[in-house]
Protein backbone atom coordinates (compact mmCIF):
# COMPACT_ATOMS: atom_id res chain seq x y z
CA UNK A 1 0.00 0.00 0.00
CA UNK A 2 1.19 3.99 -0.93
CA UNK A 3 0.82 5.60 1.10
CA UNK A 4 -0.13 10.02 1.40
CA UNK A 5 2.82 12.27 2.63
CA UNK A 6 0.29 13.03 5.64
CA UNK A 7 -0.54 9.04 6.07
CA UNK A 8 3.14 8.35 6.32
CA UNK A 9 3.83 11.24 8.75
CA UNK A 10 0.86 10.06 10.83
CA UNK A 11 1.75 6.22 10.83
CA UNK A 12 5.62 7.81 11.40
CA UNK A 13 4.93 9.60 14.52
CA UNK A 14 3.12 6.54 15.95
CA UNK A 15 5.14 3.80 14.49
CA UNK A 16 8.02 5.64 16.85
CA UNK A 17 6.01 5.03 20.28
CA UNK A 18 6.17 1.61 22.36
CA UNK A 19 3.63 -0.70 22.40
CA UNK A 20 1.86 1.00 24.95
CA UNK A 21 2.36 4.60 24.52
CA UNK A 22 -0.46 6.24 22.59
CA UNK A 23 -0.91 10.28 21.01
CA UNK A 24 -4.06 11.92 20.92
CA UNK A 25 -4.88 14.04 17.52
CA UNK A 26 -3.67 16.84 18.66
CA UNK A 27 0.21 15.37 19.64
CA UNK A 28 0.26 14.10 16.33
CA UNK A 29 -0.72 17.41 14.61
CA UNK A 30 2.18 18.53 17.01
CA UNK A 31 4.45 16.46 16.27
CA UNK A 32 4.09 16.17 12.52
CA UNK A 33 2.95 19.48 11.51
CA UNK A 34 -0.15 18.84 9.95
CA UNK A 35 -3.38 20.42 10.02
CA UNK A 36 -5.97 18.77 11.82
CA UNK A 37 -8.44 17.96 8.75
CA UNK A 38 -5.38 16.32 7.14
CA UNK A 39 -4.38 14.22 10.62
CA UNK A 40 -8.24 13.23 10.79
CA UNK A 41 -8.45 11.66 7.30
CA UNK A 42 -4.77 9.68 7.62
CA UNK A 43 -6.25 8.56 10.51
CA UNK A 44 -9.56 7.36 8.74
CA UNK A 45 -7.64 5.59 6.22
CA UNK A 46 -4.83 3.57 8.44
CA UNK A 47 -8.08 2.82 10.62
CA UNK A 48 -9.50 1.25 7.96
CA UNK A 49 -6.28 -0.51 6.30
CA UNK A 50 -5.94 -2.06 10.18
CA UNK A 51 -2.54 0.40 10.67
CA UNK A 52 -3.76 2.31 12.99
CA UNK A 53 -6.37 1.93 15.93
CA UNK A 54 -8.22 4.35 18.26
CA UNK A 55 -8.17 3.38 22.05
CA UNK A 56 -11.22 5.07 23.62
CA UNK A 57 -10.33 6.20 26.55
CA UNK A 58 -11.91 9.80 27.06
CA UNK A 59 -10.06 12.02 24.35
CA UNK A 60 -9.50 9.19 21.43
CA UNK A 61 -5.77 7.98 21.36
CA UNK A 62 -4.41 6.63 18.58
CA UNK A 63 -1.23 4.04 18.09
CA UNK A 64 -0.17 1.88 15.66
CA UNK A 65 -1.00 -1.58 14.78
CA UNK A 66 2.08 -4.02 14.40
CA UNK A 67 0.90 -4.14 10.56
CA UNK A 68 1.04 -0.65 10.62
CA UNK A 69 4.99 -0.42 12.02
CA UNK A 70 5.77 -3.06 9.67
CA UNK A 71 4.34 -1.28 6.86
CA UNK A 72 6.30 2.14 7.57
CA UNK A 73 9.34 0.18 8.51
CA UNK A 74 9.79 -0.04 4.77
CA UNK A 75 13.29 1.53 3.68
CA UNK A 76 10.88 4.21 1.14
CA UNK A 77 9.56 5.39 4.31
CA UNK A 78 12.77 5.66 6.43
CA UNK A 79 12.48 9.77 6.62
CA UNK A 80 9.12 9.54 8.41
CA UNK A 81 10.27 7.15 11.26
CA UNK A 82 13.43 9.59 11.93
Amino acid sequence: MAFTHSEAKVLGALSVLDGAQEMTARQISRATGLPDTSIHRALLRLSRSGLAMATPRGTARWRSTDRGRLAIARSVYREYTA
